[in-house]
């Protein structure tokens, strides 16, 4: 998957975690956290004479309803993977469980945010791999960001199965055009620059502090390649709020 690294708004107030916390986490313990909301994007369709065409990216879950976010371009390149394929889907795929086996659940795109390049999906199954488990979802931050903010992001790169957590911290805040938008009529977005170099399909992965999610991975710097930009959060709220969808934030 190509890696850009890929009306009025109904007010809501955000839910309260489910989760008691006794005090700020560590950032080890937010990676955990995190992780069990990120999941595999994946795209299959036919690609020319016996071969296959895949497109993989990354996104997260938001709530136990099995919403989750991804990039605009996520989808736009997942429909073109699909192009040949009238009924194909996005899939969410997951690993692990007690079976030890893979699942994929289909997703529909229920809206895009072109302009801040965000996409909102629903699965077509609460995300759970086995009997009793809760729903996971992701608490996002919607304090403001500071530079030097130590983050993680989690994601599937260059389509890893399991996935993979690199640190570093926020070395710029404010507007910027995000690239992958190509209509001149788009205004700048709010966003971050974090010092983590991102591969493909890491589009759509959280970039997480220790409280929550603050940003949504983007692209990669186009001057300097081993940055990355990502999204900030409150797009993502006002895209599920705008949907009527719950979100959960980070204390």
């Amino acid at each position: 998957m190509a890696f850009a690294l890929g009306a009025g708004f109904c007010i809501s107030t955000a839910a309260q975690p489910n989760s008691q916390k006794s005090g700020p986490l560590t950032l080890q313990q937010a990676n955990n956290r995190i992780l069990r909301a990120v999941v595999q994007l994946v795209a299959v369709g036919p690609g020319g004479i016996d071969r296959t065409r895949q497109c993989t990216a990354t996104g997260f879950v938001i709530d136990e309803d099995g919403y989750l976010i991804t990039n605009a371009h996520v989808v736009e390149n997942s429909r073109r993977c699909l192009e040949k394929v009238p009924q194909g889907k996005i899939l969410i795929k997951l690993g692990g469980g007690d079976s030890g086996a893979a699942q994929a659940f289909p997703a529909d795109v229920v809206a895009l945010d072109e302009a801040n390049d965000l996409a909102l999906l629903k699965a077509a199954r609460p995300l759970v791999l086995n009997p009793g488990e809760s729903p996971p979802y992701a608490e996002l931050d919607t304090r403001p960001v500071s530079v030097g903010t130590a983050v993680s992001v989690s994601g599937h790169p260059s389509s890893a199965w399991q996935a993979i957590t690199q640190t570093g911290q926020v070395i710029w805040s404010g507007k910027t055009r995000l690239e992958e938008i190509n209509d001149p009529r788009t205004d700048v977005s709010d966003a971050v620059e974090i010092d983590i170099h991102l591969q493909p399909g890491s589009s759509g992965s959280p970039v997480y502090s220790t409280a929550g999610v603050i940003a949504v991975v983007d692209k990669r710097d186009v001057i300097r390649p081993d940055y990355s930009l990502a999204v900030a959060i409150h797009y993502v709220i006002e895209l599920a709020e705008r949907n009527h969808v719950t979100w959960y934030a980070a204390n």
